[in-house]
C-alpha cells in the first residue's frame, strides 16, 4: 500500500467533512464576521483615547463609543461560543461517520486479517485513533481559516493606523512561521511514536486479560507485570517527549511576543506616536501573536490528529474483505459436497491440505477424524469461505462455491464450534444474532425439539438470563447447547459440527448428542469429531492424516481394514472413559 503525504490525509480529511458541507459553509460565515468585529476593538480603543479622552470633545461621542466597545466585546463572546460549538458538532458528526466507515469495513475483512493482526492494535485505531481525527476538525480546517481571516484583517486595520509600526510589526510573521514549522517536524515524530506505544500497550493488555486463567496458573503474574511495565515506561517516555516540545514552545512564543510588544513601545515613543496608536498596537500584537500561536498549537493537535488519521485510513485502505464475485444466488440448496484435488496453506509456505478428495452426498452425515493438526477444521474454514484455497475446486450441488453469492452461500450453512462464543447479552440475543424475524415463541419451540429448553427455563430470568463476556457464567457444555439451538434457527441446508462434544461431561455429551441427531436430521451434515463414540452411526467416516485422506468408509468397513481407523478405536478400547481423544 501507497503511503500516504500529510497533504493526502488533510485533502481526504476535508472531502470526508464535507458530507456536513451547509454546517462548514454557516461555521465559515460565523469566521469571517468574528475576524471582522475582533480586529475593529482595537481601532475603536484608538478612537477613545485620542479622540474622546485626551481631547474630549464630547461626552456623547465618548458614551456612544464605549457602548459600541461592549456590543463588539459581547458579539465576540456569542459568536465565539457558537464557532466552538459548531465546530464540534461538525466534528462529532465526521467521527461518528468515520468510526461507521471503519468498523463497517472491518466486520467484512477475511479472516486471515485477522489471524497476523494483534487486536488490541486494531481496538486502539477502532476506538483510540479515531478520537484524534476529531482536533483535525474542531482545530484544523475551520479554526486555522478563522485565525487566518483574523491576520489579514488585523494587518489591514495596523496599516490603517500607521504604517511604520506596521511595517515593523510584520518582522514577527517570518520568526513565527520558523519556529512553528520547527517544532511540527518534532511533534510529527513524537506523535507517533506515542500512538505506536499506546497501541503496543493495548495490544499487550487485551492480550493478557483474554489469558488471564493461564497466565495465574503457571504463576506468570510478576513476569508478565515485568514485561508492561517495560512497555508502560517506553510509553511514559514518548509522551514527555511530546510535553517537552509542548512546554518549550509556549514558552518561546511569550517572549518573543513580549519584545514586540517592547519594541513597539520603544519605537512608538521614538517616533511620538499617540497614546490611542501605541495602545491599538499593543492589542494588535496581542491579536496578531494570539492567532499565530493558536495556529501553531492547532497544527500540533492537528498533527496529533493526522497520525491517528494515517493509521486509521491505513486499515481503511487494507483491501482485505474476502472477493465477493459469485452471482448465484438461491433460496435452496440440495447440500450436495465434493473436494476436487482440493490445496491449501495458511502461510503460503507449510501446506495444510494436500490434494484431498472427497463428496458428500445430500443428506448425508460424513464425520471427519484425524490427529490434531490433520487439517479437519481447516475443510469448514474453505466450505464457509473464510479462507479460499489455493488450488483444486469445492463444488457445492455441482457449482464451484466461488461462483456463489458469497452470504447468500453462508445462509444456508450453520456451523457449531468447538469454541463456542457467547457475547455479554441475554440468552435471546445470542441465540437470535439480532436477527428481529426470529420471536421469542420460534426460539422456544426449536429449543424443545432438540431438548435443551429446561436447561433454558432453570437459569435466573430464562431466555433474559444474561451471559458475561465468552459466556464464562455458565458451563462449557450448556455453551454448547446453546450454540446447537443457535444454528438450528437458522434451518441450515447444511451443518458443520466442529469437535462440538470435546472437553464435556458424560451428562453434557447425551443431551449434545440427542441434539445432534435431531438438527442432522434430513439435511447435510459434516461431523469433526473429537470423540470416536459420536460418530458411529455417521454414514461415511473420512480419516485424515497431515494433511491427507487416508481411509473412508462407514464404521464397519474401517475396522475391516484394520488400518488407522482401527487403531483409533482400539484405543477406544483402552482409554479410562471409554473414549479415544484425537
Amino acid at each position: 500500500m501507497k503511503k500516504q503525504t500529510t497533504w493526502d490525509i488533510v485533502k481526504r480529511l476535508f472531502l470526508i467533512g464535507m458530507k456536513f458541507r451547509s454546517w462548514f459553509i454557516f461555521t465559515l460565515i460565523i469566521s469571517i464576521v468574528l475576524a471582522m468585529i475582533s480586529t475593529y476593538r482595537p481601532y475603536l480603543s484608538m478612537q477613545i483615547v485620542d479622540n474622546d479622552i485626551i481631547k474630549f470633545r464630547d461626552k456623547s461621542s465618548l458614551m456612544k463609543h464605549i457602548y459600541l466597545f461592549i456590543g463588539l466585546v459581547v458579539s465576540e463572546t456569542v459568536l465565539n461560543f457558537f464557532l466552538v460549538y459548531f465546530s464540534n458538532f461538525i466534528s462529532q458528526n465526521v467521527i461518528r461517520d468515520i468510526r461507521e466507515r471503519l468498523y463497517h469495513k472491518l466486520i467484512y475483512f477475511r479472516t486471515a486479517f485477522f489471524d497476523k493482526t494483534p487486536i488490541g492494535s486494531l481496538v486502539t485505531r477502532a476506538v483510540g485513533d479515531v478520537e484524534t481525527i476529531a482536533t483535525v476538525y474542531t482545530d484544523g480546517f475551520l479554526m486555522v481559516f478563522g485565525d487566518i481571516l483574523r491576520i489579514a484583517f488585523v494587518l489591514f486595520m495596523m496599516f490603517q493606523v500607521d504604517t511604520h509600526l506596521s511595517m515593523i510589526s510584520l518582522a514577527i510573521l517570518p520568526i513565527m512561521v520558523v519556529i512553528t514549522r520547527i517544532f511540527q517536524k518534532k511533534l510529527k515524530t513524537a506523535f507517533g511514536q506515542e500512538r505506536s506505544w499506546t497501541s503496543t500497550q493495548n495490544s499487550f493488555v487485551q492480550e493478557r486479560l483474554a489469558g488471564m486463567p493461564l497466565i495465574q496458573v503457571f504463576n506468570r503474574q510478576e513476569a508478565e507485570f515485568s514485561k508492561f511495565d517495560k512497555i508502560n515506561i517506553e510509553l511514559k517516555k514518548a509522551l514527555l517527549r511530546t510535553v517537552f516540545i509542548f512546554s518549550l514552545f509556549f514558552p518561546v512564543v511569550e517572549l518573543i511576543s513580549s519584545l514586540f510588544i517592547g519594541f513597539i513601545l520603544f519605537y512608538g515613543g521614538f517616533i511620538k506616536s499617540t497614546p490611542g496608536v501605541i495602545i491599538a498596537f499593543i492589542q494588535f500584537i496581542n491579536m496578531l501573536i494570539r492567532p499565530l500561536r493558536q495556529i501553531a498549537d492547532r497544527f500540533n493537535n492537528i498533527q496529533r490528529g493526522i497520525v491517528g488519521a494515517e493509521r486509521v485510513l491505513g486499515v481503511m485502505d487494507e483491501d482485505q474483505a474476502m472477493p465477493n464475485n459469485g452471482t448465484i444466488a438461491r433460496d435452496h440448496f440440495d447440500g450436495k459436497i465434493e473436494f476436487q484435488n482440493v490445496h491449501f496453506a495458511y502461510d503460503e509456505k507449510q501446506l495444510v491440505l494436500k490434494g484431498i478428495d472427497f463428496k458428500v452426498n445430500s443428506g448425508e452425515t460424513v464425520a471427519i477424524v484425524g490427529a490434531t493438526g490433520a487439517g479437519k477444521s481447516t475443510i469448514i474454514s474453505l466450505i464457509t469461505r473464510l479462507y479460499d484455497i489455493n488450488s483444486g475446486k469445492i463444488m457445492l450441488d455441482d457449482v464451484d462455491i466461488r461462483d456463489y453469492e458469497l452470504y447468500n452461500l453462508r445462509s444456508h450453512i450453520g456451523v457449531v464450534l468447538q469454541d463456542v462464543f457467547l457475547f455479554h447479552g441475554s440468552i435471546f440475543e445470542n441465540l437470535t444474532l439480532g436477527d428481529e424475524s426470529i420471536t421469542l415463541e420460534q426460539v422456544k419451540k426449536a429449543s424443545k425439539e432438540i431438548g435443551v429448553d429446561e436447561f433454558i427455563e432453570s437459569l435466573p430470568n430464562g431466555y433474559d438470563y444474561v451471559v458475561s463476556e465468552r459466556g464464562s457464567s455458565i458451563s462449557l457444555g450448556q455453551r454448547q447447547l446453546l450454540s446447537f439451538l443457535r444454528a438450528y434457527l437458522s434451518d441450515p441446508k447444511i451443518l458443520i459440527l466442529d469437535e462440538a462434544t470435546s472437553s464435556i461431561d458424560h451428562e453434557s455429551e447425551k443431551l449434545i448428542q440427542r441434539a445432534t441427531e435431531k438438527i442432522t436430521k434430513n439435511r447435510t451434515s459434516i461431523l469433526i469429531a473429537h470423540r470416536l463414540s459420536t460418530i458411529e452411526k455417521a454414514d461415511k467416516i473420512i480419516v485424515m492424516d497431515h494433511g491427507l485422506i487416508v481411509e473412508e468408509g462407514t464404521h464397519q468397513e474401517l475396522l475391516v481394514k484394520n488400518g488407522y481407523y482401527s487403531l483409533l478405536y482400539r484405543a477406544q478400547v483402552v482409554s479410562p472413559d471409554g473414549d479415544a481423544v484425537i
